[in-house]
């Protein structure tokens, strides 16, 4: 229960007024910062119709404290200690300490404890409450604020001189919070917040530098600051950015509205140009990227002390393609926004579990395997060459299987890595719908899962031309049920044209969705991933963007459509003490543990 505090003549008429605006100073510093006030109180305000009751403070009719905050972050703890992802606690523990300072510098301010402490101290409990169930946003929030925190020498003894460096910070701060609420309504919106994918600190970390630096006038004298200072990358497409995002700051009405657009657009050539040099960087460094994935994945893959079961290795020849179909040399027809396309496809998010796209492992847990399981991941791994590599073991009552730790293994290390990474681990649901078996709504899980995964690894811009058509229009059909099944097939086909140059994909249980209800379309689905891992990237100076696939399953048995399907094509087989050399392909040899499939 939270404590209240003794009620105040004021008390009534400080909370009913808290949305209100500030008058503004003449002292222009602090004018800046009740203009931030007052900007931020009415976001406030509309941020908490925004978010739904379930994740919103329960408020004390009276002026919020660093108290309030810190029981919360408590609470929080409490409740993150019973969950897998424990490590939210830590970012917590960090944080706790920093609450108390900001009271302490706004008291400097003439209105601080009275206006700027309250607004401040309520906010933060409203977007920390607000992110408590998305931790990966939870963790960006409170490593923002802790980092800002940490720039902050707060002097033994303030006083009147420290007034205008403390309003120019709490100006920033006060934008910082603004800025963060605008970009969780637009993620909820798009329903982001639980994606994979989302870096909320990477996000804010070019702002959450520049109130760093800000910060440092506190402890400075004049003499030590350099007002002439010039960075490097003065006139960078992120220098821009910035200079227009801090231009926001003491305007209001009609020319912040302008600030916030340009702000926008500067934003959005900032993102261009940092994909395109994310994807050259990848291009550069996949190799050292896949085997710092492999040496991470090694540290838990141990090999059993002796050969128990025999594996079996098959091998399909990829065709010659001189040149991929997927090739970007083509006119640009349409330019869309990924947010676009994000937005477009939220009607599929109902349609599968965020959290099972990863599984529940221990970063430390020892996964036990065979010796030559573990040779045939590594050679999966460092081929040069896309390839789909499938592991088959027994049938298990565990919650993950022996075969499902070394796909948790690799989906864990692959996004540690950060490799850009699809992954899912197929469950049934606990009831069916209408007109769907269990297994459909598997499958349809699983497709769903992997186009909004997709999505995300799009650039912030994508243009389509007339062969590869990626609209929004292509999302509208795609129903929830196997009758759009062949325009959802047709997406996941054109949006792996669309993938960055290096791709890891991880499918668990594909025997689980797998029944004769499925059959026809999972094969379909199978077909479409593999088919992309047969395009080989050019050879030499060759133009255009080279594409590395690698694929992952994991089943239990032999599931006839994956076994099948991986077996179109010419096969080799090869047995664990023979991994290169060719043998018989009439069929596989059905092992307790299971089969290790592997296409060229």
């Amino acid at each position: 229960m939270r404590r209240t505090m003794p009620a105040q003549e004021d008390t009534p008429s400080a909370w009913e007024s808290r949305f209100d605006r500030k008058p503004v100073s003449s002292n222009r510093p602090i004018a800046h910062l009740d203009i931030e006030y007052s900007e931020l109180a009415q976001s406030w305000k509309a941020f908490i119709q925004h978010v739904p009751a379930e994740d919103q403070v329960a408020w004390e009719e009276r002026p919020q404290t660093a108290t309030d905050v810190e029981e919360l972050v408590r609470n929080l703890q409490t409740f993150w200690m019973s969950r897998p992802r424990q490590r939210v606690c830590s970012f917590c523990d960090r944080f706790l300490p920093t609450i108390e300072t900001h009271g302490h510098l706004l008291a400097v301010l003439p209105d601080g404890p009275s206006y700027y402490a309250p607004l401040l101290y309520g906010v933060l409990q409203s977007i920390i409450k607000a992110s408590s169930h998305y931790p990966r946003v939870l963790e960006g929030l409170l490593a923002a604020l802790t980092n800002i925190h940490s720039a902050i020498e707060v002097p033994k003894e303030l006083n009147t001189s420290h007034r205008e460096p403390i309003a120019k910070i709490y100006a920033l701060i006060f934008l910082f919070f603004n800025e963060f609420m605008d970009w969780f309504v637009r993620r909820s919106t798009c329903h982001l917040l639980r994606s994979h994918s989302q870096d909320a600190y990477a996000d804010f970390h070019p702002l959450v530098t520049c109130i760093q630096r800000e910060a440092q006038e506190i402890s400075a004298s004049p003499e030590a600051m350099d007002v002439d200072d010039v960075y490097d990358y003065a006139y960078t497409p992120r220098a821009l950015w910035e200079e227009s995002q801090l231009s926001q700051v003491g305007r209001e009405g009609e020319p912040r509205r302008h600030a916030a657009q340009n702000t926008m657009t500067r934003r959005l050539i900032w993102d261009i140009q940092q994909d395109a040099d994310q994807r050259d960087r990848l291009r550069e460094t996949r190799d050292q990227l896949l085997r710092q994935m492999l040496h991470d994945t090694n540290e838990q893959l141990c090999p059993a002390s002796e050969q128990t079961h025999d594996i079996v290795c098959l091998t399909t020849a990829a065709p010659d393609l001189v040149t991929p179909h997927f090739e970007w040399s083509r006119g640009s027809k349409r330019r869309l926004a990924r947010l676009e396309l994000q937005s477009e496809s939220k009607h599929l998010q109902p349609y599968f579990d965020v959290e099972d796209q990863t599984a529940n492992l221990d970063p430390d847990a020892k996964i036990v395997t065979e010796g030559s399981v573990i040779a045939s991941l590594q050679k999966w791994v460092t081929s040069p060459r896309s390839q789909a590599l499938a592991v088959g073991g027994s049938p298990s009552n565990e919650h993950l299987s022996p075969v499902s730790l070394i796909s948790a293994s690799y989906a864990l290390c692959a996004r540690e890595a950060r490799l850009p990474t699809l992954s899912h681990f197929c469950k049934l649901p606990a009831k069916e719908v209408s007109g769907q078996t269990l297994h459909q709504q598997g499958l349809i899980a699983l497709t769903y899962s992997l186009i909004r995964q997709m999505i995300d690894t799009l650039p912030t811009v994508v243009d389509s031309d007339s062969l590869i058509d990626l609209t929004t229009e292509r999302f509208r059909p795609i129903d929830g049920t196997l009758d759009s099944w062949v325009a959802a097939l047709a997406l996941v086909d054109t949006l792996l044209h669309f993938a960055p140059p290096l791709l890891v994909c991880i499918i668990d249980g594909i025997d689980i969705i797998h029944d004769k209800s499925t059959d026809v379309a999972l094969r379909g689905l199978l077909r479409v991933l593999l088919t992309h891992t047969r395009h080989q990237p050019p050879s030499g100076d060759s133009p255009g963007p080279t594409f590395l696939f690698k694929v992952l399953f994991t089943v239990a048995g032999r599931p006839s459509a994956l076994v099948e399907t991986m077996s179109e094509n010419e096969l080799v087989l090869s047995e664990a003490t023979l991994a290169d050399e060719p043998g018989p392909s009439d069929s596989v040899p059905n092992s307790d543990l299971g089969a290790v499939m592997m296409n060229a």
